[in-house]
């Protein structure tokens, strides 16, 4: 074997390698939340489906409003994670559902992940009320709390003699 069919060789080895390497990086699919069907539309009807045809229909939302009109939120994600990285959304589909006071469908909307929009969240702590011992309330807080001394026959006070004799 000559010198260039040993590079040859060397570079088919590493590249080999790098493929099966990279090959095996694949990313790890996670789907979550609600599996939406595309015929849903034709299953919940604005103006018409009540909580009962939408829970028949759709099955138990993801998530439910607090406040406000009643709204049913059904919501789906689609998650990839290659190798040790963090993983990313790379697909969401939000399904809002809101009914009136009669519990009738009153407006139908369907959001995508790019309707989404990033929170910045709070670092301000609320504080507490109350009283924070300091050191030196530490270090005398029990001072004068103590078991009370026994009378004059030996026993603690609230107990009953021992009359067995034993000690």
């Amino acid at each position: 074997m000559n010198i260039i069919q040993c590079v040859y060789s060397i570079i088919a080895v590493a590249g080999l390698c790098l493929f099966l390497s990279i090959s095996g990086c694949g990313p790890k699919v996670e789907n979550g939340g609600y599996i939406r069907e595309d015929d849903f539309k034709g299953k919940v009807l604005l103006g018409k489906s009540t909580k009962e045809d939408v829970r028949n229909n759709l099955g138990s939302p993801s998530a439910q409003s607090t406040f406000g009109d009643e709204t049913w939120y059904y919501v789906t994600a689609r998650k990839e994670t290659v190798a040790f990285f963090k993983p990313e959304v790379v697909k969401q589909d939000v399904t809002e559902i809101a009914f009136d006071s009669k519990g009738i469908v009153s407006k139908i909307n369907n959001y995508t992940k790019d309707d989404g929009e990033d929170i910045a969240i709070a670092k301000r702590t609320t504080p507490t009320e109350g009283h924070t011992m300091g050191f030196m309330e530490q270090v005398l807080g029990n001072l004068g709390r103590f078991n009370h001394p026994t009378d004059s026959s030996g026993v603690a006070p609230g107990r009953q003699p021992d009359t067995s004799g034993a000690r």
